[in-house]
C-alpha cells in the first residue's frame, strides 16, 4: 500500500514543465476517512504562478482516485485556456485530464470574436488572474492543529 500512495502522490506532485520548471510553494491536504473512503476536506497545492484547490475522494478499498484540482492563476495571462484538472482512475493506472469541452469553447469563443475583430479574439483567452500566494505557513500551521485520532489505529475522530 506504501508503495501506491507514493505513486498516488507522485502524480500530485508532477513538475509542470513549458518553457520553465514551475515548483511548488506548499501543499496541504486534509481527508475525512470514513470505512477506507478519504473525502478532501482541504486540499491545496501553491506554485509559483497558480494556486490549485482541489475536491474529490481516494477509495482505498477499490484502490481508486476521483479528484479535480481547480486552477486560480495569480498573473493576468492574455492566452489563458485554463481548465480543472481531473485526476481519475485506479492507482495503477491513474489518468490526468483537462475539461476539453471548456477549454473547446473558449477557443471557439476566440475564433469567433476573431472573426469580427482580431483583438476580440483575446477577450475569451484572458485570465484576469484573482488567485493569490497562499500563506503557506499558516495553512500548515491550520493542518497541524487539527485533531489527531487517539489510541489505536483504525479509530475514527468524530468532530
Amino acid at each position: 500500500m506504501e508503495n501506491r500512495v507514493c505513486t498516488s502522490w507522485e502524480i500530485l506532485s508532477l513538475n509542470l514543465t513549458g518553457d520553465q520548471l514551475v515548483k511548488l510553494r506548499c501543499a496541504v491536504a486534509d481527508f475525512d476517512v470514513k470505512q477506507g473512503r478519504m473525502t478532501a476536506s482541504a486540499l491545496v497545492f501553491d506554485t509559483q504562478v497558480t494556486t490549485l484547490i482541489g475536491t474529490g475522494t481516494i477509495d482505498l478499498g477499490h484502490e481508486t482516485l476521483d479528484l479535480t484540482l481547480n486552477p486560480r492563476t495569480k498573473k493576468t495571462s492574455p492566452l489563458a485556456l485554463t481548465s480543472p484538472i481531473y485526476i481519475r482512475g485506479s492507482f495503477a493506472q491513474p489518468k490526468v485530464g483537462v475539461d476539453k469541452g471548456r477549454v473547446a469553447l473558449r477557443a471557439l469563443g476566440a475564433v469567433g470574436l476573431g472573426l469580427i475583430n482580431p483583438l476580440l479574439a483575446l477577450i475569451p483567452l484572458i485570465d484576469a488572474g484573482p488567485g493569490e500566494d497562499s500563506d503557506c505557513g499558516e495553512l500548515v500551521r491550520e493542518a497541524r492543529a487539527l485533531p489527531h485520532a487517539p489510541g489505536a489505529p483504525g479509530k475514527v475522530l468524530k468532530r
